[in-house]
């Protein structure tokens, strides 16, 4: 009887194919992958059914552990932690960095925008957080164990910093005697995490001078822990710092060696991936890192500073201008806003280069110690975790032309963390990649310098970029809104200016009277101020053009105050529409146009052709109401975030 038996059919994977077809082998690489061939798997995919990441970076507990000691802060200047430890706590933009996260590739570590490839880079990590970048990557042996340096991590904790948490003791909060808690050592019986609020409540002094030496160094091991933990290498547990970089603070001279600021752009370049999943709810890695260097880069979601003026960084980082004392108002724009914003992202609304020579001064020698590699395209080490750190796809953000003669990441790269090897020797096991990153200078891009003979070169990398790329999330809308909500400072004072100067001239024009013209035109020259003052329109022929029809004392009062030209820093703007380029003159935008030519053929002529191709590109993109209430309009309300 098992003669007239059919044949039985080979066993299918979950994927529904024979698991001997299956390969062993990574997937081939393309050289220009598309967010789009990630299809279901990318949050990208799902922009109406995705949450609002929320950051699972701990920056406001770094200031719930004040550093006044002189003694303290040059430990961490010995450490090269100075400059972080004077960065302040900044509201995060979850919108924004969820509109981010919504653009990165995690093929080839970038940003997809319609103006090009944009990524965070080595130059970035040291001159915003002012880390040691340059140095033996951040990985070590395996030293607690049977056979081992230490037995168990407690032990471990007793010999580098004097005692771990007990479970039995109660320990009080130095700053609240009334809080108290019970902690103990996190991952089961491993044992191998340590509570972030032990580390402060245990550690936290006033004054360190009196301390012998071991003490000291014990509690400064504690703190770099800690800041670690809370800012530079945060996971999403929200409460822990893994016990593995304990060991390396054993020798503080040896720890300052290593390339820190690698590992924190690796952890980011990690999380970043992680946070592209569609269910994912938060996103971890050091996101102060990845909101400054979005303010610094991009016009959109900018904050307003108090001063007009640069910010004095006074030896310290860049990041340091962003503090939240300098800053007067924080856009709070919706996610579909954001969307908006950078799907008609101008090249003009782009700082390819905010790093001037005049902040490259002011920064303090750890900033450039290493700014030779910042050009390196290796691997980045951060313990568990491997990240590739391509600039040569991004090479417009260094003043080089951008080329489409780009190269993958390595073939057999395959993303890989922890869990579940608690016993693998991260420096056997990443050999290969920690070789490459020490021969790091042998891996340098070179490029092409930008100038006024490359700009073809940009035109043809654009649409090279175009013909594969991921540009635009959001999809036209069928309802759209019947009223306008603005999104920022800007926005507001147009629309005011907008609204004032129809109040104004309605009167004037439903009854032929012209008796208050000189009030209404003085009026409306004061409104223009107020709407110049507050954005940024550089222009010195603006007077001679415009004010034809004035009367002589109000033309000469205006042309005196407008023509004086007002030093507006570029990081003192708020967060424009996309629809309001800076591209010149401000004549070009209040002059009328003639009979002959209609609006679009007096812009054609006006504006030059990189003007209007981005206009046309603006014209073109696919917009969608914002996800937020707005009164008598058709956009839906906000939903209430989903928790995991």
């Amino acid at each position: 009887m098992a003669e007239n038996l059919p044949p039985r059919r080979k066993r299918r994977s979950k994927q529904g194919v024979p698991q001997a077809a299956v390969s062993q082998d990574p997937p081939p690489v393309d050289v220009h992958p598309s967010i789009a061939t990630l299809r279901g798997s990318h949050r990208a995919a799902h922009p109406d059914e995705g949450t609002i990441l929320e950051a699972a970076s701990h920056l406001l507990m770094v200031y719930e552990w004040p550093i006044n000691c002189p003694r303290f802060m040059e430990g961490l200047r010995m450490l090269g932690l100075d400059c972080v430890s004077q960065l302040q706590y900044i509201r995060m933009d979850h919108n924004l960095l969820t509109a981010l996260v919504e653009r990165w590739s995690p093929q080839i570590n970038s940003f997809h925008l319609p103006v090009g490839e944009m990524s965070i880079t080595l130059q970035d990590v040291a001159l915003i957080l002012g880390l040691h970048i340059d140095g033996p990557a951040l990985v070590g042996h395996n030293v607690v164990g049977a056979g081992r340096r230490w037995l168990s991590w407690p032990d471990c904790c007793d010999d580098l910093l004097g005692q771990h948490p007990q479970r039995d003791v109660v320990y009080v909060d130095p700053f609240n005697p009334r809080v108290s808690s019970k902690f103990r050592m996190g991952q089961a019986q491993a044992q191998t995490c340590l509570p972030l609020r032990w580390l402060r409540w245990t550690f936290y002094r006033d004054s360190y001078l009196d301390m012998n030496e071991l003490d000291f160094w014990r509690h400064l091991r504690a703190y770099v822990l800690f800041l670690m933990g809370t800012y530079l290498l945060p996971d999403t547990s929200g409460c822990e710092i893994h016990l593995r970089f304990l060991p390396l603070l054993e020798d503080l001279g040896l720890f300052s060696t290593y390339s820190l600021g690698g590992a924190v752009l690796a952890h980011l370049y990690r999380e970043l991936a992680e946070a592209t999943k569609p269910k994912r709810a938060n996103i971890a890695g050091c996101i102060h890192l990845l909101q400054i260097w979005c303010w610094e880069r991009l016009h959109v979601g900018r904050p307003t500073l108090h001063v007009p003026q640069q910010v004095s960084l006074d030896g310290l980082s860049v990041g340091y201008r962003w503090n939240q004392q300098f800053i007067r108002q924080l856009p709070a724009g919706s996610l579909s806003s954001y969307r908006d914003e950078l799907d008609g992202l101008l090249d003009s609304q782009v700082t390819w280069e905010p790093y001037t020579t005049e902040i490259m001064s002011q920064v303090p020698d750890i900033c450039l110690s290493g700014r030779f590699i910042w050009l390196a395209r290796v691997p980045l080490v951060s313990w568990t975790r491997v990240e590739w750190h391509l600039p040569d796809r991004v090479l417009r953000q260094f003043g080089f032309v951008p080329t489409i003669d780009v190269h993958p990441m390595e073939p057999k790269f395959v993303r890989v963390d922890g869990r579940g090897k608690s016993d693998t020797d991260w420096l056997v096991y990443y050999l290969h990649y920690i070789g490459l990153w020490e021969d790091r200078t042998s891996h340098i891009t070179e490029g092409t310098p930008l100038g006024d003979d490359t700009k073809h070169l940009i035109q043809h990398y654009l649409q090279w970029f175009r013909s594969w790329a991921t540009l635009y999330m959001l999809r036209p809308t069928s309802t759209p809104p019947t009223t306008y909500y603005p999104r920022s400072p800007s926005e507001r004072y147009l629309r005011q200016y907008l609204l004032d100067t129809q109040r104004a001239v309605q009167p004037l024009l439903s009854s032929n009277d012209f008796s208050d013209a000189e009030n209404v035109i003085r009026r409306i020259g004061e409104l223009a101020l107020d709407v110049c003052r507050e954005i940024h329109i550089p222009d010195d022929h603006y007077t001679e053009e415009v004010h034809t029809g004035f009367t002589e004392d109000v033309q000469a009062g205006f042309t005196e105050s407008i023509s004086t030209p007002v030093f507006v820093d570029p990081y003192s703007m708020g967060a424009g529409p996309s629809s309001f380029q800076d591209s010149g003159p401000g004549h070009d935008y209040f002059s009328y146009p003639t009979q002959q030519h209609s609006p679009a053929r007096v812009e054609d002529d006006i504006l030059p052709v990189t003007v209007q191709v981005e206009q046309h590109l603006l014209r073109d993109r696919p917009v969608r109401p914002p996800q937020h209430y707005t009164p008598d309009s058709d956009a839906l309300p906000h939903r209430g975030r989903r928790r995991r």
